[in-house]
């Protein structure tokens, strides 16, 4: 009885360990034609490459603002980055450009973001050149390249005051508000965190002096820690 269960039980795994004649004949035309030797992938590349390239937008989209405008010719005389100030120097004249016209120190009064360039007689914006939201049009004029028509920047429509109350200006604002809470908020955490880990090793090494002394105590009179039995308190 043994040998013929022996044998139903390789017979019932044999058909799963063994191919016909006519499996391995499809298989043999299947590695030999050509459709199949051909990578399924290879028409594939400009789907990749726009896959990638649309990646790369979005990443782009992430990368700092200061990093943007490093990359292009800015003067050494203004902010750098976000954590500088913004550079408003107080000069008794400034340099005139070709409409007879220049700077004045008293456009700094109550325009914090106002910054000014002597190197090339230009007008920045503090809070749009490293604040600024990549959703909205801002243009060149106070990120990149400057303003340098002084002659019409009072106007009411037109230079500082259309700027100040342009969308993108009033969003890099916000950003800039936000940016600062957020500083101070981790500031306040820090501080409460130190403050209460120096309470704790205050009230740590009270406890320690407290036990050091007790065990002095007990040496130099030779007593014992604790009873002789363990259930004696």
């Amino acid at each position: 009885m043994q040998p013929e269960k022996r044998k139903t039980i390789k017979s019932f795994f044999l058909p799963d360990n063994k191919k016909t004649r006519n499996e391995e004949q499809q298989e043999t035309t299947v590695l030999d034609s050509p459709s199949s030797s051909q990578n399924p992938c290879s028409d594939s590349p400009d789907h990749t490459h726009s896959a990638s390239s649309s990646l790369i937008v979005e990443t782009t989209d992430i990368t700092p603002v200061s990093q943007n405008s490093g990359n292009k010719s800015m003067p050494e005389d203004i902010s750098k980055s976000c954590n500088d100030h913004p550079r408003q120097p107080k000069l008794r004249s400034y340099p005139s450009n070709f409409q007879n016209c220049s700077f004045q120190s008293n456009w700094f009064v109550n325009r914090n973001w106002l910054e000014y360039s002597v190197k090339n007689d230009r007008i920045y914006c503090f809070n749009c050149r490293h604040f600024r939201s990549y959703k909205t049009n801002i243009g060149d004029a106070f990120t990149t390249c400057g303003y340098n028509n002084c002659k019409d920047a009072l106007e009411s429509g037109s230079g500082l005051h259309k700027h100040e109350q342009s969308q993108a200006h009033v969003i890099a604002t916000k950003n800039l508000e936000s940016f600062k809470l957020r500083q101070q908020l981790q500031l306040s955490v820090i501080n409460s965190l130190d403050n209460s880990r120096s309470i704790l090793v205050r009230r740590n090494r009270d406890r320690l002096i407290k036990i050091s002394s007790t065990l002095l105590l007990l040496a130099r009179q030779m007593i014992a820690f604790r009873g002789h039995q363990e259930n004696e308190k």
